[in-house]
């Protein structure tokens, strides 16, 4: 292929593979939606299955909320996704009691990073836990006459007499921070990286790759077109000094100088008229003087 050909095959056909190879970055509310997460309307070749994503539409202007499912323990709001650090914050309208139904994370790539065992309780509504133990009352759980809290297992001693609070449930809990264990309204996970690469990665890549390359075949073209141009002006001087030569008609000065010269005299005759010699001859034009 000719070089400039390709080099124009290059450029134009370069931008098209970028386009299929880099996934575009969408949002859903708040939360922007990079790799490794993705969208239903995400391209079929971007982002990891395991880390599917919805987006549900807010009522009442309310924004649109960015929804995960854990395959055992159901929904669950993404309030953010942190990617620098890899973690994910989720949420619900009573965390206590999607923890109290079973929070599982068998079957997705996510790990708790703080977890943290739990002791809930089944309280009198007329009891404060909270003067004995520092517990959280969950108030989604709670009615009229009763109260459910939780006490991080550290802090608590069955054997202290809690005669109207009753155990329920021992619940691994995953903090949001080690150092807030009476704090219980949101959930955070961890992954690992499944492999791949971020748009913003994917376009310095391409940037980092590409620029060596396409200087390679400027070189190239450079190295190949311009010899040729020399050589294309090369007949033009040739040409030139060829057509610089001029024809000269006749008989030159040297060629009249090698015959014998017979000067005629004043009346045009030659001295000898039968002398068969070859001879040039001079006409004397020059006048004489008066």
């Amino acid at each position: 292929m000719d070089p400039l050909n390709f080099f124009l095959f290059f450029v134009f056909l370069r931008p098209i593979l970028t386009n299929g190879e880099i996934c575009p970055v969408f949002s859903c509310g708040n939360v922007i939606v990079d790799f490794p997460f993705r969208l239903p309307y995400s391209p079929h070749c971007c982002g990891n299955p395991n880390f599917n994503l919805s987006c549900r539409i807010g009522q009442h202007n309310l924004l649109d909320q960015t929804i995960i499912n854990l395959p055992i323990s159901g929904d669950f709001r993404v309030h953010a996704i942190i990617y620098s650090t890899a973690k994910l914050l989720i949420t619900d309208p009573c965390i206590p009691k999607g923890l109290l139904q079973g929070f599982h994370l068998s079957g997705t790539p996510f790990h708790p990073p703080y977890p943290e065992t739990y002791i809930f309780l089944n309280c009198s509504s007329q009891s404060n836990i909270s003067m004995v133990y520092p517990g959280i009352r969950f108030s989604c759980l709670s009615g009229i006459n009763f109260s459910i809290w939780g006490i991080p297992t550290i802090d608590y001693n069955s054997s202290s007499s809690l005669s109207w609070c009753v155990e329920i449930a021992k619940i691994m809990v995953p903090l949001r921070n080690p150092n807030h264990r009476y704090f219980i309204d949101d959930i955070v996970l961890k992954w690992k990286h499944p492999g791949g690469f971020s748009s913003g990665t994917k376009y310095a890549l391409i940037f980092i790759l590409g620029t060596p390359i396409t200087l390679i075949v400027l070189c190239i073209i450079v190295y190949n077109v311009f010899p040729c141009c020399d050589h294309g002006q090369q007949p033009n001087v040739e040409i030139s000094s060829f057509t610089g030569e001029q024809t000269v008609n006749g008989l030159d000065g040297s060629r009249i100088e090698a015959y014998q010269i017979t000067l005629l005299g004043e009346n045009f005759k030659l001295s000898r008229p039968n002398d068969n010699t070859c001879q040039y001859v001079y006409r004397n034009m020059k006048s004489k003087s008066p």
